[in-house]
């Protein structure tokens, strides 16, 4: 359903005024609560209008409680506990099949697996949420409080359930949706009555379903199958690895698993190793920066990092310029959590810290096998600061990752981290500061059009910062100066903050206010 769509009908039949309309679809775009959620929260209109509005929308029967037989549930054996998990009520058997009212207007998918069960057409009607509520009342049943440990019976359950066809099938319709829409990360977040499911795009995280309650537990179990985690361990944190194939696509799956208030939530990360361009023009850099970032990788020694938050592009970039080094004359390892893409000619370690093989003692054993150049994936704790900094000092060219807000401040990080300035001085070649934002639809100019399906936003660009020491920042990093010291001696240097080149992107029209505001903090004014 499109909300806008749907809140304009009911402005236009006088159902809702327009400043609720825009406070409700505001709101639930903020929070990913769905929208006649929200209008129901807000108090903005009542739950018959609400739904019969919402029926005809959907050009769905709309179902009052005379309607329902309260003798058809017992008769189809069915749940009065997994009933009220799904929010779904059983309203008359005919020849045609057997007609459901549900108050979810996403629940096409927890239909059609009750048709499956019954081995029975179904189709699909909407009701009012205390119209459900009151006839699963009337099973007298309570819903069955689930333990934290799951019995040998539970197990079997959860695996009989995660295998059943419907349920593989909306797995894998919620994967390759998420592949399609160019997601980076897959939201399954458990709620009270339901899971929320939530695709990050370009960045920005955007409600896409609701998976119904009868379906959470095997849709967590059918996504711990895939990554070889244990179903039947719902108290503590997991994380494990799947491989799926989508459209003739390999797409490599990072799964974790955090027990919450309402349930499991789990993320996946998606790599999809077709979309990768190792390219620095394909990545939105500009000429100047690309000669900076090449001049300091083809060094023979020294230490080159990227900074930024998580999201921003980092190790992409760090592939990029390993991927322009000639392979065939370097000896070239990685040392990776995880190995993100295969690069051809390139040795690439996988960091195992079950079996105490992480970045520090891999880069140790590294550093035996002759290389010329070592990519870290992050140097985060102070060993591998040590390591990285002797490597460098023995004629290595080490390339990292490292978590500051600039380009200057990994300088501090790094002397925080227990690395002597002097040393520091001597082994730093230069360190990019990058952020990804979201560029402007070039057909509307974020206005929003048929091209960029309303959001007036088409895809990402690169803005970044390069700290390369020259002589007078160098001096100042060995004699221990202060941050506020290094930036202005890297000014007088050249330095340009990332800043001044997001404004040029906006005064351009490349991108918005806004998007300068979600990103940087900056430019609301």
């Amino acid at each position: 359903m499109n909300p806008q769509e749907f809140l304009a009908q009911l402005c236009d039949a006088q159902k809702l005024t327009v400043a609720g309309a825009k406070r409700a679809e505001l709101a639930s775009e903020q929070t990913g609560t769905p929208i006649e959620r929200t209008l129901l929260e807000f108090g903005l209109i009542d739950e018959d209008t609400l739904f019969l509005a919402l029926a005809r929308y959907l050009n769905l029967p709309f179902v009052s409680d005379a309607d329902i037989d309260p003798t058809l549930m017992r008769s189809l054996s069915l749940s009065a506990d997994f009933l009220r998990r799904a929010e779904v009520v059983p309203v008359e058997e005919t020849e045609d099949g057997i007609l459901l009212a549900t108050s979810n207007p996403r629940a096409q998918e927890i239909v059609q697996s009750i048709g499956y069960h019954l081995q029975s057409p179904v189709k699909m009607a909407l009701a009012a949420p205390a119209m459900i509520k009151a006839a699963l009342a009337q099973a007298g049943q309570e819903p069955v409080q689930v333990g934290d440990v799951a019995s040998d019976e539970d197990v079997e359950r959860l695996n009989a359930l995660a295998n059943d066809g419907p349920v593989i099938k909306l797995v894998n319709d919620i994967i390759g949706e998420a592949a399609m829409a160019g997601a980076s990360d897959i939201h399954i977040e458990a709620e009270e009555n339901a899971a929320r499911v939530r695709f990050r795009i370009d960045g920005v995280l955007q409600s896409r379903r609701a998976i119904p309650q009868a379906q959470r537990a095997a849709v967590a179990s059918r996504l711990k199958i895939m990554a070889n985690l244990n179903i039947s361990e719902k108290r503590r944190p997991q994380d494990g690895r799947a491989q799926v194939s989508m459209r003739g696509r390999s797409i490599d799956i990072r799964l974790s698993t955090l027990p919450t208030q309402h349930g499991e939530s789990i993320v996946m990360r998606l790599l999809d190793r077709s979309k990768v361009a190792l390219d620095w023009h394909a990545l939105g850099y500009e000429a100047d920066r690309i000669a900076q970032i090449e001049q300091v990788v083809n060094r023979p020694n020294g230490i080159f990092l990227v900074a930024g938050p998580t999201g921003s592009g980092k190790t992409t970039t760090l592939y990029t310029a390993l991927a322009g080094l000639d392979a065939e004359s370097l000896k070239i390892v990685t040392v990776e959590d995880p190995i993100e893409y295969a690069l051809s000619g390139i040795n690439q370690v996988q960091v195992e810290p079950q079996i105490d093989m992480d970045f520090a003692r891999a880069l140790r054993a590294i550093l035996r096998q002759d290389p010329d150049v070592i990519m870290v994936g992050e140097i985060r704790d102070k060993e591998t600061a040590e390591i990285a900094v002797r490597a460098a000092l023995v004629g290595r060219l080490v390339l990292s990752t490292i978590h500051t807000n600039d380009a200057v401040s990994a300088v501090t990080r790094l002397i925080d981290l227990g690395i002597p300035a002097y040393l520091l001085a001597d082994t730093l070649r230069g360190v990019l500061s990058q952020r990804l934002v979201r560029t402007n639809c070039p057909e509307c100019g974020g206005a929003g059009c048929d091209v960029c399906a309303g959001s007036g936003k088409a895809g990402r660009t690169v803005v970044s910062e390069f700290f390369e020491p020259g002589r007078e920042t160098t001096a100042a990093i060995s004699a221990g100066k202060t941050p506020g010291e290094l930036h202005v001696a890297a000014r007088r240097e050249g330095f340009k903050p990332m800043r001044e080149e997001a404004e040029a992107l906006s005064t351009e029209g490349r991108l918005d206010r806004l998007e300068l505001v979600r990103v940087f903090g900056f430019g609301a004014d």
